[in-house]
């Protein structure tokens, strides 16, 4: 694929940012690539990390739905006997079965049965709870990698800019110390050596708002890296020529990738899931059980079995089942409002991005030549006295503001590229 040439330019002047950024008081300087930079962010963002530990946890829950409630277990035994007087009377010395003076103990023990499948299907609502976590999961990478890429772009945006302008600034200073060298002499007016520092002033101002924003995205981006240095990165992109796609392709692309919509549709999978389970909650546990007692009971050696379940007269989880239909209801609507979300997000990422196109493709290939050295031509016509202060300060604000045009519409097209990779969840660009 053929780099676009416009964006060649920005790549060139980007160059200068290496000598540019040793004004900012940074430790260490790292040039680095998106495909570099989404790596690092995968393997270090800690609001990913984070996020990925709530799929662990409902892999716990699947994990504890599917084992066993506990057996119970009870003991006991004579702690005084009222005939004899003697404490913990563990003995039967009398050796007389039906008038004891010691030795009465009992045991049970108890396991509480799940009917109705009530294990398996909180079993089942777990792992959709599981497959949900999952989609947010990927729609929480998704967000953070589209904020990684803005971040990306508009950083090496404001590099370039920023780059620009000291270079313009240092032409300006150079001519600044010519002049004042002339005003000494009475070659030239006061007023010119006051407006040339005007216009530097206008420069320095600049880049001072160039410096807070890059420093405020170095922080993003170290953020989002988990980089707790402070390197400041040189960030390094290229627009590359690509087959245009069409919009019914992306809309396509988006129902299938897009981590939001099927969270939405796993989310109403869970519903239906819950009302499942929740039904099963209607059925009552059964408890099954064995029991012995020793001269505790109505023969001296007693053996038992014992069958309890609450009576499902009063309540039959009633208010839980119909919870359980209405969260149905409100998914289905999720899904609704989802869909309609990503629909229309396509058609403004494409429409945003044909803009973009359209702007770069009016640009005319001799119009970038022709105001290529207007700023230097204009400089020496103006020491030469070819031109006067006015036409010198116009020609070179025409030119600063061509190529930051020119900076700005190449990121415009790498942000409106970003935004369709975003919408559909997809490497189209």
């Amino acid at each position: 694929m053929k780099l676009i040439p416009l964006f060649r330019v920005l790549l060139s002047v980007l160059f200068l940012g290496l000598v540019a950024q040793s004004s900012f008081a940074q430790t260490d300087t790292l040039r680095l690539t998106l495909p570099q930079a989404e790596q690092q962010f995968l393997q270090k963002n800690f609001t990913l990390i984070a996020q990925k530990y709530n799929i662990n946890l409902s892999e716990a829950a699947v994990q504890q739905a599917k084992l066993w409630d506990n057996p119970n277990f009870q003991f006991g035994f004579n702690a005084y006997n009222p005939n004899t007087s003697k404490v913990l009377p563990l003995r039967n010395p009398s050796g007389d079965i039906l008038n004891p003076t010691g030795g009465a103990y009992s045991w049970q023990l108890q396991q509480v049965l799940n009917l109705a499948g009530r294990r398996s299907k909180l079993v089942a609502l777990n792992e959709a709870n599981t497959e949900v976590q999952q989609a947010i999961f990927q729609d929480v990478m998704r967000s953070l990698r589209y904020q990684l890429a803005q971040t990306f772009g508009n950083l090496a945006s404001e590099q370039a800019q920023y780059a620009f302008i000291q270079e313009e600034r240092a032409r300006l200073a150079n001519l600044l110390e010519a002049f004042r060298a002339q005003l000494k002499l009475g070659v030239i007016s006061e007023y010119e050596v006051t407006r040339l520092e005007l216009e530097q002033r206008n420069a320095d101002a600049s880049i001072n708002d160039l410096r807070n924003q890059i420093s405020q995205d170095e922080a993003t981006l170290r953020i989002l890296l988990a980089d707790s240095s402070s390197t400041y990165y040189v960030t390094e992109f290229q627009i590359r020529d690509s087959a245009s796609p069409l919009l019914n392709q992306l809309l396509d692309q988006a129902v299938s990738n897009r981590p939001d919509l099927k969270a939405a549709q796993r989310q109403s999978a869970y519903a239906q899931q819950n009302l499942t389970y929740q039904k099963s909650l209607a059925t009552p546990q059964l408890m099954v059980g064995a029991n012995y007692a020793r001269f505790g009971d109505a023969y001296p050696n007693y053996y038992g079995l014992q069958v309890a379940m609450d009576l499902p007269f009063k309540n039959r989880n009633q208010g839980n089942i119909q919870a359980a239909k209405i969260g149905i209801e409100q998914s289905n609507q999720s899904i609704n409002q989802s869909q309609l979300q990503v629909k229309q997000e396509v058609i403004s990422a494409y429409e945003q991005w044909q803009h973009a196109q359209q702007l770069q493709a009016n640009l005319d290939p001799g119009y970038r030549q022709r105001i290529q050295d207007i700023s230097k031509n204009a400089t020496i016509d103006y020491q030469k006295r070819v031109i006067d202060l006015v036409s010198f300060i116009d020609k070179v604000r025409s030119y600063k503001d061509a190529q930051l045009n020119f900076i700005n519409l190449s990121n415009q097209l790498y942000q409106a590229q970003q935004q369709i990779n975003y919408v559909t969840n997809s490497k189209t660009f």
